[in-house]
């Protein structure tokens, strides 16, 4: 297979006709890793995913939660897989931040992109019991206290995004890294952290539950899942990092394979009750050519480059 320029290796999906590709795959059961704990935003998504595409495939679709290392632990087991089809990665921007800051851009090589999910900002929260009702009382706060945060591991979004807070307003916090949003939201419930910083899905839940208190959100428009709570860039104008989850599977991986994955999934992701389910826990679909996601991550990765040098941000 001939590698299109860029980074990734991107596969055009019309050279097999989706129909007879479909037929042929899958035929079993297909692994998807999570680079990431259960509970966040990456595992909610590839549950709702899995589940979906079980309904089609009529074959289990397992979730293998690989988390560690921002989460490059596991989109390292997953560019090492065999490139059969039968083991796939759900990962979000967090791909490419952590490939910069510890220098693994040929584990991006490995991989070949599918399709674009959806789109997800982070969200700055607080324990239920913090002092800090909006954005400005937070930003005063870590100020003048030596606040915690937490994010899910170092590189990822959260803690690029957390640092470039502490520049902006001149504030000494201490990062924490978990393994995934879901540890981050139960440090932040049993108030074992000051603040968190991980993804809307992961956040919701708890926020409608009462036992935490969403401030912000870093993308550039407000949530359509929480309209009420403003973008932190309307406080800190130009503050701003947005977020996607998406699909990609080994390099190598045959054309027809990866025409008949990305047609199933396409499917499902774009079905109205799916989207609707989705967008109650945060996401916004947003699927794509393979083209137009491999183009994305490369965006990104010299956008964080350049965010993470200007910014000194540094793994611990």
């Amino acid at each position: 297979m001939k590698r299109a320029p860029g980074l990734l290796a991107v596969v055009v999906m019309a050279v097999v006709p989706a129909s007879a590709a479909a037929q042929a795959f899958p035929t079993k059961s297909v692994r998807v890793i999570v680079p990431a704990s259960p509970g966040g935003g990456l595992d909610i998504m590839a549950r709702m995913l899995g589940q979906s595409l079980f309904s089609v495939w009529g074959h289990a679709v397992v979730v293998d939660n690989r988390p560690g290392a921002g989460v490059m632990l596991g989109v390292e087991v997953a560019a090492k897989a065999a490139p059969d089809g039968y083991t796939a990665l759900v990962v979000n921007a967090n791909l490419a931040s952590n490939a910069v800051m510890q220098q693994k851009l040929g584990v991006v090589n490995d991989l070949s992109a599918v399709t674009m999910l959806a789109t997800l900002p982070n969200a700055l929260s607080v324990p239920a019991s913090s002092p800090a009702k909006t954005t400005k009382e937070f930003i005063a706060l870590a100020k003048t206290s030596k606040l915690t945060f937490g994010t899910a591991g170092a590189g990822t979004l959260g803690h690029v995004f957390a640092e470039m807070l502490k520049l902006a307003v001149g504030a000494d916090m201490i990062h924490v890294p978990y393994k995934g949003g879901g540890p981050v939201m139960a440090a932040l419930t049993g108030a074992q952290v000051n603040s968190g910083v991980v993804s809307v899905a992961s956040t919701v839940p708890h926020m409608k539950a009462g036992r935490v208190r969403m401030l912000a959100v870093t993308g550039t428009k407000r949530a359509g899942v929480a309209p009420e709570i403003p973008t932190f860039a309307e406080t800190v104008p130009g503050l701003v990092l947005d977020g996607w989850i998406g699909l990609l599977v080994p390099k190598g991986t045959s054309r027809a394979t990866m025409a008949a994955l990305s047609t199933s999934v396409h499917k499902v992701i774009n079905d109205a009750g799916m989207r609707q389910r989705l967008a109650d826990q945060g996401y916004d679909v947003q699927s794509s050519t393979p083209e137009e996601f491999d183009k994305l991550i490369r965006t990104d990765l010299a956008k964080y480059a350049k965010v993470i040098r200007e910014a000194n941000i540094r793994e611990n």
